[in-house]
């Protein structure tokens, strides 16, 4: 990737803090690494990493301004957090080593990153929260969000499989099936025979959506009404019964239902733009070169 120079007010962007912008970006908008990204997303993402990058050092420089800096304990607190996910501390400075990083170099970068994170928090605990024509406007202006989608509430018997069991596995659910049909408790079949966590609840997964669970296991639960018993369903986890034990239909939500939930919405939306507002005013006063 070819040598680009960010200076902020004097204040030189790594061209290492640019490289892991473009990556992180990468697979954040993409899922892919930057290497794999053809020439228009290439540039998409180049120009996102420098527009962000600005900001940061934007809002870093503003708060060591205003003597807002993280202090040690913290600093160490997020690094000592960050080597916890590392079989040894020597194999996690090893790791920075090779990235050309020393140990004080990582802290600043830390502190850099809290110190962002806490003056960004701080002018986002400024926006204003929605007054109640704002809410009652936002939910009369969007009824097709106010809907809660149906639900169901099912319990399930799971049989593992391998082709070389495959056949008695069938056999045994199949048998299990009949019994629940004969008049058998299923949360106590469930409880003796299936191979899921869910066993110790009697099989009860509790009220899930649409999108929860795998496809073919999804259809075959909303597919049923209370009390009924499922064909033999199967998944890549294994074979299933299914019991559905309760329905909710969808529904149209009334405003103080969801009133919490677009306040914050609503709230965050403030939030964004006095952030945006307040990273283009100290660009607007900053001195800003990009090279290369």
């Amino acid at each position: 990737m070819p040598e680009k120079t960010i200076v902020v007010n004097n204040r030189p962007i790594s061209h290492f803090d640019f490289i892991n912008a473009v990556q992180s970006y990468a697979m954040e908008s993409h899922r892919k690494t930057a290497d794999q990204l053809d020439a228009d997303e290439r540039e998409q993402i180049q120009e996102l990493a420098v527009e962000r990058l600005i900001a940061r050092e934007l809002i870093f420089q503003q708060a060591l301004a205003q003597g807002q800096i993280a202090d040690d304990t913290a600093v160490q607190q997020q690094i000592d957090s960050i080597r916890a996910n590392f079989p040894s501390e020597e194999e996690f400075y090893a790791t920075l080593a090779k990235a050309g990083i020393d140990r004080m170099a990582y802290f600043r970068m830390i502190r850099q990153d809290l110190t962002v994170n806490q003056a960004t928090d701080a002018k986002l605990a400024e926006a204003a929260p929605p007054d109640e024509a704002q809410i009652v406007a936002f939910y009369q202006a969007h009824p097709e969000k106010m809907r809660k989608s149906p639900m169901v509430r099912a319990s399930h018997i799971l049989i593992r499989t391998t082709p070389e069991t495959a056949s008695e596995a069938q056999q045994q659910i199949a048998a299990l099936r009949q019994q629940v049909l004969d008049g058998a408790s299923f949360a106590d079949l469930a409880r003796e025979h299936s191979a899921c966590p869910s066993a110790a609840q009697g099989g009860d997964l509790g009220l899930f959506g649409k999108g929860k669970m795998v496809k073919s296991f999804e259809e075959a639960a909303f597919a049923l009404k209370p009390g009924e018993i499922s064909p033999v369903v199967e998944t890549p986890f294994g074979l299933h019964l299914i019991r559905v034990t309760d329905a909710e239909e969808p529904r149209h939500l009334e405003l103080e239902e969801v009133r919490d939930q677009i306040a914050a919405y609503l709230k965050e939306q403030n939030g964004a733009r006095l952030l945006q507002n307040w990273v283009e005013e100290l660009r607007q006063n900053a001195s800003i070169r990009i090279d290369g």
